[in-house]
């Protein structure tokens, strides 16, 4: 049986996974990841419908989902999988997974989400294989690069750039359209709004930042940063005409970070002759992502009734694990993660 978790679920996800994968994302690369703590807030109610928790017993928990909405569109992120051992030895970890994957696809159909992204670590092939099984597709590669402690050394070239403002979201798009493939972008499909920064947040140690390089109507450089509890992670669009500034350009981004953190850097394929810049400033690459896209059918977001998921009768309460009312801009997932521990990446990227 698959429903969304409920408290007498959690004391059984205290226990070790006998396996378990993190689907790594900006907003969890600056926070940590703890899955139980996030279950915990979402199941009393601090988070909204921006997590679905999904648990599948088979005498006794045997997998668990976890998936957190975006913040300003009606997309959903697969961010963990987990597989318990449990009595029955006769389903193993894969197709507890498929079940528990076909079941957050029929639920986020039914509130009406329209895309669900995955970023899977290489070495999971397994999981890659329960994705395209399901109806994903694979649209592009990335790296992940970290920098233990920026330091910048003396004399070192900069190229100034200037903060990002509220008008600059058109032309920051129009950049994403010149320097992304576009396979790339009709997979994720991201609207001008997208790039608009959220309002400060205060007391919760999160910030985002942009800069951009070049004239209002022909932006050149982006580089974004979003900075959580643990770490910087750094994602940057640069124009092809001004690459060989790079280095000088995620310098001068590096000096204006004053919080003493690790900083990450997520490198799609198409740019990676940036690798060499990183590398420059003291980047050692961490991993690499494979990223997946499903696109739901209109069909599929209208609310229906499926035997299994909905109960009959009337009821007042999320059957889901998402809300089941057309999308509106909601908790970003960074505040929801913002009380999670850091831990570490290695081998699980």
């Amino acid at each position: 049986m698959i429903r969304p978790a409920v408290v007498a679920d959690l004391w059984a996800l205290r226990r070790r996974p006998q396996r378990r994968i993190f689907c790594y994302t900006e907003a969890m690369l600056a926070s940590g990841y703890r899955p139980l703590a996030v279950s915990l807030r979402a199941v009393l109610g601090l988070l909204h419908d921006d997590v679905a928790t999904l648990v599948l017993r088979n005498r006794g928990v045997r997998g668990y989902l976890q998936a957190l909405k975006r913040a300003h569109a009606p997309e959903l992120d697969l961010v963990y999988l987990a597989g318990f051992a449990g009595a029955d030895q006769r389903m193993p970890n894969g197709d507890v997974w498929h079940a528990l994957v076909e079941d957050i696809i029929a639920r986020a159909g039914q509130a009406r989400i329209e895309r669900i992204f995955a970023a899977v670590g290489q070495r999971f092939d397994d999981v890659m294989e329960i994705l395209r099984q399901l109806g994903f597709q694979a649209y592009a590669q990335q790296q992940l690069w970290m920098l233990p402690e920026p330091v910048l050394e003396a004399g070192s070239a900069l190229v100034a750039l200037r903060r990002q403002q509220r008008r600059d979201a058109w032309p920051i798009h129009q950049l994403y359209q010149r320097v992304t493939p576009r396979h790339v972008q009709q997979a994720e499909l991201p609207r001008s709004t997208a790039w608009q920064l959220p309002r400060p947040r205060r007391g919760i140690g999160w910030r985002e930042r942009g800069w951009v390089l070049g004239s209002d109507d022909a932006l050149q450089t982006y580089i974004h940063v979003l900075t959580g509890p643990r770490a910087h992670v750094l994602r940057m669009l640069i124009d092809p005409a001004v690459r060989d500034l790079s280095p000088a350009l995620l310098r001068y981004s590096l000096s204006q970070l004053s919080e003493a953190r690790t900083v990450f850097a997520v490198l799609r394929s198409y740019q990676s002759e940036l690798g060499s810049a990183l590398q420059e400033l003291g980047f050692r690459l961490r991993g690499e992502q494979t990223l997946f896209v499903k696109h739901l059918t209109a069909t599929a977001r209208q609310p229906v009734r499926v035997p299994g998921l909905v109960p009959n009768g009337p009821t007042t309460e999320s059957v889901t694990g998402l809300s089941r009312l057309p999308y509106a801009p909601c908790q970003s997932a960074p505040e929801a993660m913002a009380t999670a521990e850091h831990e570490s990446m290695m081998g699980r990227v």
